[in-house]
């Protein structure tokens, strides 16, 4: 896998993790849950988005806001290599992981409306 495509990834996975932390936290269930998306919608190359997803939970621990800030600027540093079948694919995991627990929250709604207003600039 290039680089590119690996950051895009690791992105992606932030962006889970955005949204799996929007509600009341993260639980063990949406790690699952956001294992098994990755693993389904990544295929063999799902390890470096699960990687980031437990740093992310694991050691980092970021806001929201910061997460999302940060995957949003690797994605534009990345932006002539994030495919419209990419952007389609984050959209999916980002809403696979918002209806994986408890449901789709109006918080969970909102950052992916923000997400795709933002594709737009990318």
């Amino acid at each position: 896998m290039d680089i590119e495509k690996r950051e895009i990834y690791r992105s992606i996975a932030e962006l889970a993790y955005v949204i799996a932390m929007a509600d009341k936290g993260l639980s063990a269930e949406e790690r699952f849950a956001f294992t098994k998306i990755a693993e389904e919608e990544l295929d063999f190359e799902s390890w470096a988005a699960q990687s980031r997803f437990e740093l992310l939970d694991e050691v980092i621990q970021p806001s929201i806001e910061k997460a999302y800030k940060d995957a949003l600027h690797d994605l534009k540093k990345h932006k002539d290599h994030f495919t419209p079948e990419m952007k389609a694919t984050a959209i999916r995991v980002m809403h696979k992981v918002a209806k994986a627990c408890s449901g789709f929250s109006p918080k969970e709604a909102t950052i992916i409306e923000r997400f795709k207003k933002d594709l737009e600039t990318l």
